[in-house]
């Protein structure tokens, strides 16, 4: 029996609703006794938006505003490195989608300075907007250099970006191989499903897979979102518990503008 470390797991589509659009969906995999609240709005100048962890008061992902979005995974540590855990990587993920003019680039910026002193367990940082995306992790031991995310269908869960050796990331990426979504609404419930996925499928179809949403163990799958972002249009949902059963609310208007949804693609 295949045995699969429960994390969180994040989809990334950049330019493949269109041009200059990015698409993220993603479960949250924590301990359930762990208490967070839904999302709202977290910061008000600039306008930052997510849930929030209580314990702690961080957040595994903040969105500015319409303009991009910040989400932190946990990250499997270097050998004889866990690194320090002095500070939240939550708290860091909310300050980077607060950081600076909130483009790419002085997110990076922001995001390497604070990151430098090794004051966090390992971690995954994911930047994600229509201007650009990009991952900086480190492992506990260092911090590695930021990886710019080229246009295309992605995955990351507790290792490297696109890891074909982890084997939810490559069941995902196998999955989205060739789609082609036209429009954001296919997107959505294309990458929901996945989210939604527990393995059943492809066991019946003889090919070993893990789940996407994670029912037992200590960490359980019990949340989860999707964010679409392209110029001014912006949409927001978020499911509170695990996808297979809860309901998706929209938390667009928590951005500022109502929910939109893009022209079929060109």
């Amino acid at each position: 029996m295949l045995q699969f470390r429960a994390v969180c797991t994040l989809i990334l589509g950049l330019d493949t609703v269109g041009r200059g659009s990015v698409i993220l969906a993603a479960n949250r995999d924590e301990d359930p006794a762990r208490p967070s609240a839904p999302p709202a709005v977290l910061s008000e100048a600039p306008r930052v938006v997510g849930g929030r962890d209580l314990l702690k008061g961080g957040t595994w992902l903040a969105l500015r505003g319409r303009q991009a979005a910040v989400a932190m995974l946990n990250r499997r540590a270097a050998p004889g490195a866990e690194g320090t855990g002095r500070r939240s990587r939550g708290l860091l993920a909310l300050e980077v989608a607060a950081a600076g003019d909130g483009t790419p680039d002085a997110a990076l910026r922001f995001a390497r300075e604070a990151a430098g002193g090794g004051e966090f367990a390992p971690f995954s940082l994911l930047f994600a907007s229509p201007e650009g995306c990009w991952l900086l992790a480190n492992d506990g031991a260092r911090a590695r250099d930021a990886v710019r995310i080229a246009p295309g269908w992605h995955a990351i869960t507790h290792a490297d970006l696109d890891d074909a050796s982890e084997p939810r990331t490559r069941w995902i990426k196998n999955r989205l191989a060739g789609f082609s979504p036209g429009s954001s609404a296919e997107a959505e419930r294309f990458l929901l499903d996945l989210l939604r996925a527990h393995g059943d499928e492809a066991r019946a179809s003889g090919e070993p897979a893990p789940p996407v949403c994670l029912h037992s163990g200590r960490m359980r799958t019990v949340s989860s979102s999707i964010v679409f972002l392209s110029g001014s249009a912006a949409r927001y949902v978020h499911i509170e518990g695990r996808p297979c059963i809860g309901a998706a609310i929209d938390c667009s208007h928590l951005l500022g503008a109502r929910s939109t949804a893009p022209a079929d693609r060109p």
